[in-house]
Order: C-alpha cells, then structure tokens, then sequence
C-alpha cells in the first residue's frame, strides 16, 4: 500500500476558496489518493495520503512561500506505473494547492528492505 507524505501549507494558511477548514485538507488528501491509486490500478483505499503542515519555508536568502511536495513510500510498481502515479500526484496537488504543476515536487521512495 503506497504511503504518500505531503508537507505543504494547510488550508487555514492559505488562501484557496472561503473554506479554511480541515475539510479542505481532507478533500485534497482524498482527490490525491484516489488519483494516484487509479494510476496505479488499485482501489482508492489502496493508498493513504498525511498531511504535515509547513510551518516556515526558506532559502539561503529568506522566507518564501511553502509550495507542496511529496514522498511517496512504496514498493517498486516499475518504471511505467510509478511514472503514472507521480504524474497523477503532482497534478492532484498543482490543482489543490492552485499552484502551477512546475512548483510541486514529487518524488517515489521505494523499498529499502533487503531480500525482496
């Protein structure tokens, strides 16, 4: 089961819409998982999205705006699969966060365990 860890802003940080709940955060996380799990030809309870807020992010020059990356914790689905499912994840997050697809990182952690 694909474990996919987000770190960017919560919706009370934001400003996307009126709602500023955690149903947005919850609705993002949904749309996330279900796509990725489509990639990937699972059901959409096939995959589990957290959430860690941004509390500050910076560079070497100063504060800037959190933009949202992600880690997704899985076995290797091959090449093809995981191409799929970290294109549907950085597009799931562009379209929840309303940031360009080109400020989201994406990037698939595989398993590092030893006799697989």
């Amino acid at each position: 089961m694909p474990v996919i860890q987000v770190t960017a802003p919560k919706a009370s940080d934001d400003t996307i819409g009126d709602t500023t709940d955690d149903s947005t955060d919850a609705a993002r996380l949904k749309r996330l998982c279900g796509d990725v799990a489509a990639a990937l030809g699972l059901p959409p309870s096939g995959v589990v999205a957290v959430l860690s807020a941004a509390a500050v992010t910076s560079t070497g020059d100063g504060i800037v705006p959190a933009w949202p990356l992600a880690v997704v914790h899985g076995s290797d689905r091959g090449r093809d699969a995981t191409r799929r499912a970290l294109d549907a994840a950085r597009a799931a997050l562009a379209e929840g966060w309303g940031v360009p697809r080109e400020e989201v990182w994406v990037e698939w952690a595989g398993s590092r365990a030893t006799g697989d």
